[in-house]
């Protein structure tokens, strides 16, 4: 139970006055009460808002009214006092009590309501004050209205039924009750009344009916009412009615109630109160629900929002209850209202709100705690939602408590509750050092033995509904006394968390050890402290055996113990609760994720000078979490504290699915995750795992300790069976391409064994088309591969030539020798295992790998790379003329083709490719002058330099004037021919060159004649273009300005289209411009004329 209001006599009539208190009024610092004998008691209220509260006698105002006062009320905005007695409301000065005016029409009045507010004229929209008067009568009901203080008569509206209560529900709108136990709903300006209905429904009742009807009959609806909504009239008690929270009402008939808006309409989603006795009052004090229930001699307290009693307060004879008006706001109504009998006053005054949230946390009775905090206004608390934020965590642990972890988890996740305050609540398998669970033998023996028994409450599924705690059934009634709680005869007995935290002085803190100022160990000491000392007045009733206590009634905790519910310890019960706690670290890693890639963005761009931070993103597990200070300083602190959380939710998570889901470790180690590598590593080389390993170390950058764990796999004679995949050189390859130029120590360090273990597997470190291997400094590499193995390195630099096209000579250069040491430095015939032939067969292959490349590349250092090349040794002469011919030594380049390799094909393919590749401009098979490569040739054929044998080789002369003469100036080829030489032998030459002049001369002929054809064409084109000519008549106008064409200068189109030359000009880009498009051809110019036409650019033009 709750003690959220104390009651104090303040007013008590002597044993010897015979009179009655019929009615009360209390405003500002008076209390007014009406007496059964028509006079007036006035009372100055001193101190009402403290517990030294007293009144002191003003005035009597005898004769007040000649008939009992039945009802008080107060304008004060126009200083009105208004009465009811003997059925007629009379008006009153508030101050001098005076009678200012009798209001006949209400003669037989039974009820009366006031209100004041401001509203906005319809036709001018000034606003103004205005107060009404409402009273209600027999089946009708009469408005009275101040506006600005000036008086308005009377305005009548019919109801259907005597009006026995009245309510505001705003300022346009009137619930009247009615004798016969229906409402209507009125608009007080169009006068419009409206039945206000219970809802429909299909489903049965308990009695079998449908719960329509069943709700309909205890509200009297369709059993002859007509319009007067529910009831019969004059049985039961009457009808009340009272507003609550916002433009929300509450209506009640016997004790079923109805939950209504300020439009009449029901609200959906609530239920009737479970009123144990009908109540003959019922008010709403801030933010409860107050009820009077005479027969029972007290007064009920309940929460609105959940309907659960929460206090009863014993007062003998209490009758009714006034709640005075607000002074700012609606919410504020009720930190004090009055409770009187026929003989006594009593001041209700309200605890603390700050007390009765602890008093609910203390007894344990959450839910209810969380909805007075959601209720209360935040002007009236101290940091409301992270107080409500608490409690739900309450919540959520004492969930977890009952072995309900689904919806502890679920709430966990909602509030986005600190893992601090999670984390620990499991074993240390799970939570590691942060663990707060006994884990002892005698724990152990326990779970063994529960594990057999069944479970209190089994986990429910996703999103079934939370409940806290038990239910009771309603107190009964006892003696009187002053106000107490019923049901703290047996006081709740707090959780072992809050029993210790009490005994050690501790607040309940959240996850990172702030406060929220939630200190529950006073609390409970003086729960305690009321409970002994007051267990005289205290009432309370024992379930009966067979009661059901209702989720609905008193928060009085149940007598009967629950069965104990199995360990957390027990496997399968951690497994249960390890599954749900997954599904929150889950939620608590992504709202890590975003807030730290928000810290790291704002760190950026204050180290960039940028002032643009983005929209805001707000702290994940509350404000208080990571500070409030947004500063740059605490912008890193709040960085490191990120880091630091999300290494406990990561490493926990990595522990849940080891436990829970083991087939989920691998998404989470492959992927950026900020688990502890110690706990990581340990866990995964118990379970053998090391294939994951491997990718955890990489995702941590732990390049070291993954490639030292694939090296040890992968040189292992035989494939681990935990394991087999890292067995082998390739998973280490793999591993090494994924990193870049800054882990180069590690490459060379690491790739040595592969690269000797299967060269082509490991040279896929440095030759993969990826940015990594790209990035890495090719000079260094070559070093590297080069002190390995000489083919590493030439087949490094062959990719840097032939796929990445480097151009760099230094490496031309490099591969050129390579390719001369490893054909000088290599046994070929041993390489071959003593085959002679094939041993040859592949030194040939290399050397023409090496000449071909000598031949294509441009790039090397021909110097450099001559002076490597032995000058005698006959394997490296043609790569000798190559690099000469590079040079533009020709001559010496032919030498070593004729006399030293005596290859007079090569020397001839040699000339046809140097004249390929320098041809004349106007004729590629012939040079007219200058010294040529066939001129060359043909002279060391026909006059050897020394030291080579003076012979003449006439043959391959021969052939060379055959087949090339036309590339040899006649006079300097002739010069060279021996005198003694046959002209015989020179036949096929001269026919050579004859044939090749009269080539060129028909040659000439042809392109004449071809030239004089296209001329033809083109005049007759020229001529059928001056030959057309266009008609313009009087009607005809341009396409652009839709003006007569008339004698103006024209434009006339390919196509025939004519407009005005000025149009022509200027709308070149205008729509209809664009539609002619290839139309245009120039701006031609004319003048008027006969009307023949001529072309001038590509377009007619009349005169």
């Amino acid at each position: 139970m709750l003690n959220a209001f104390h009651a104090t006599s303040i007013f008590e009539l002597g044993p010897r006055e015979r009179v009655k208190i019929e009615s009360l009024l209390a405003y500002s610092d008076k209390l007014i009460l009406g007496l059964n004998n028509g006079n007036l008691r006035v009372f100055h209220v001193k101190s009402p808002d403290t517990s030294e509260i007293s009144l002191s006698h003003v005035r009597t105002v005898e004769k007040f009214s000649r008939k009992p006062i039945d009802a008080l009320a107060c304008i004060k905005e126009v200083s009105i006092l208004v009465s009811l007695s003997g059925g007629v409301i009379s008006l009153h000065d508030l101050e001098s009590f005076t009678l200012q005016q009798t209001l006949t029409k209400t003669v037989g009045a039974l009820v009366f309501a006031v209100t004041t507010n401001i509203e906005k004229d319809e036709e001018t929209g000034i606003p103004s004050m205005v107060c009404r008067l409402a009273v209600g009568g027999k089946k009708r009901l009469l408005l009275y209205a101040w506006y600005d203080g000036e008086f308005q008569d009377a305005r009548e509206v019919i109801l259907s039924g005597n009006a026995r209560t009245m309510t505001w529900a705003n300022s346009r709108k009137l619930v009247v009750g009615l004798g016969t136990g229906g409402f209507v709903m009125v608009d007080i300006h169009t006068g419009v009344t409206s039945d206000i209905v219970p809802p429909q429904t299909n489903v049965a009742g308990e009695d079998g009916k449908p719960a329509a009807e069943t709700e309909a009959a205890q509200w009297g609806w369709g059993m002859g009412m007509g319009m007067g909504g529910w009831g019969m009239g004059g049985w039961g008690s009457k009808p009340l009615s009272t507003r609550l929270k916002g433009e929300e009402l509450l209506l009640v008939k016997d004790k079923t109630t109805l939950f209504v808006n300020a439009e009449g309409k029901a609200v959906p989603d609530k239920a009737s109160i479970p009123w144990p006795h009908a109540p003959d009052a019922i008010a709403y004090s801030y933010p409860y629900l107050v009820s009077v229930h005479q027969s029972m001699h007290h007064l009920e307290v309940r929460n609105p929002a959940t309907q659960t009693l929460v206090q009863t307060i014993n007062l003998p004879n209490v009758t009714a209850l006034h709640v005075p008006p607000p002074k700012v706001a609606l919410v504020h109504a009720g930190k004090l209202f009055y409770v009187y009998s026929p003989t006594q006053v009593w001041r209700m005054n309200s605890t603390e709100y700050e007390e009765q949230v602890q008093e609910l946390i203390a007894n344990d009775n959450l839910d209810e705690a969380i909805s007075v905090l959601e209720q209360l206004e935040s002007a009236l608390l101290e940091s409301k939602e992270e107080r409500i934020r608490e409690v739900q965590m309450l919540k959520a642990k004492s969930l977890f408590d009952k072995r309900r972890y689904r919806e502890s988890m679920d709430l966990f996740t909602d509030v986005e509750a600190p893992p601090e305050r999670v984390i620990p609540l499991f074993p240390k398998i799970i939570a590691g050092d942060l663990s707060t669970v006994v884990e002892d033998k005698e724990d152990e023996t326990a779970s063994d033995q529960e594990g057999s028994m069944p479970a209190v409450s089994e986990t429910p599924e996703r999103g079934g509904a939370e409940t806290n705690g038990g239910a009771s059934a309603e107190p009964e009634p006892a003696a009187t006394g002053e106000a107490s709680n019923a049901g703290e005869a047996e006081p709740h007995a707090p959780s072992e968390e809050a029993d210790s935290n009490a005994h050690q002085g501790k607040k309940v803190t959240n996850g990172n050890g702030h406060g929220h100022g939630l200190d529950i160990a006073p609390v409970i000491a003086s729960l305690r402290k009321v409970v002994a000392d007051d267990a005289s007045s205290i009432r309370s009733k024992k379930l009966a055996e067979d009661d059901v206590p209702s989720a609905k009634g008193s928060i009085r905790e149940r007598k009967h113990k629950p069965k104990q519910a199995p360990s957390i310890l027990d496997e399968r019960e951690l497994k249960k609760a390890v599954n749900e706690l997954t599904h929150y670290l889950g939620d608590s890693r992504r709202l890590l994720a975003k807030y730290i890639d928000k810290l790291e963005t704002e760190r950026s761009n204050v180290s960039l000078g940028s002032t643009d931070h983005g929209s805001p993103l707000r702290a994940p597990f509350g404000e208080s979490y990571f500070g409030r200070n947004a500063s740059v300083d605490s912008n890193i602190d709040k960085l490191e504290k990120a880091y630091e959380t999300a290494k406990l939710v990561h490493t926990t998570l990595f522990r849940a699915y080891m436990f829970a889901k083991p087939s989920l470790v691998e998404s989470l180690v492959r992927r950026p995750n900020h688990c502890d590598p110690d706990v990581v590593n340990e866990k995964l080389k118990e379970t053998g795992r090391f294939n994951d390993l491997v990718y955890f170390f990489g995702g941590k950058k732990l390049h070291r300790q993954a490639l030292a764990l694939l090296k040890q796999f992968g040189e292992a004679k035989e494939p681990d069976p935990r394991s087999p995949n890292l067995h082998g050189p390739a998973r280490t390859v793999e591993y090494l391409k994924t990193l870049d130029s800054s882990n180069l120590g590690l490459i060379f360090e690491f790739a040595e064994w592969p690269l000797r273990a299967n060269p082509t597997v490991g040279m896929d470190i440095f030759l993969n088309d990826s940015e990594n291997a790209a990035s890495l400094p090719r000079g260094t590499v070559l070093d590297y591969l080069e002190s390995i193995d000489r083919l590493l390195a030439i087949r490094y630099l062959e990719h840097l030539i032939d796929t990445v096209r480097d151009m760099t000579p230094e490496f031309h250069s490099r591969l050129a020798g390579q390719y001369l040491e490893h054909i000088r430095q290599t046994n070929w015939v041993e390489k071959n295992g003593g085959d002679e032939e094939a041993g040859q067969k592949e030194k040939e292959e290399w050397k023409e790998r090496m000449l071909d490349f000598l031949r294509d590349s441009k790039q090397y250092r021909s110097e450099k790379v001559l002076a490597w090349l032995p000058r005698e040794d006959p394997d490296f002469y043609e790569a000798r003329a190559i690099i000469l011919s590079s040079m533009g030594q020709h001559k010496a380049a032919l030498e070593i083709y004729v006399f030293k390799l005596q290859s007079p094909i090569k020397a001839e393919d040699y000339c046809v490719r140097i004249h390929t590749l320098l041809p004349p401009a106007h004729d590629p098979a012939e040079t007219p002058s200058g010294t040529t490569v066939f001129h060359i040739l043909l002279s060391l054929y026909l006059r050897p330099p020394p030291p080579y044998p003076p012979e003449p080789q006439l043959d391959n002369a021969l052939a060379i004037l055959s087949r090339h003469g036309a590339r040899l100036e006649p006079s300097e080829a002739l010069k060279l021919v021996p005198e003694d030489l046959q002209i015989a032998k020179l036949e096929s030459y001269f026919k050579g060159r004859i044939r090749h002049a009269n080539s060129r001369v028909l040659e000439g002929k042809i392109r004449a004649q071809l030239s004089k054809g296209d001329m033809w064409a083109k005049q007759e084109r020229a001529i059928d273009l001056k030959a057309r000519k266009v008609v313009i008549g009087e009607a005809r106008v341009c396409p652009v300005c839709h003006k007569r064409l008339g004698r103006s200068v024209v434009s006339v189109f390919p196509d025939g289209v004519v407009v005005h030359y000025g149009c022509g000009v200027k709308e070149k880009e205008s729509p209809v411009a664009k539609v002619i498009g290839e139309r245009w051809r120039g701006v031609p110019r004319g003048r008027e004329g006969d009307g023949g036409g001529s072309e001038i650019g590509g377009r007619g033009v009349l005169y």
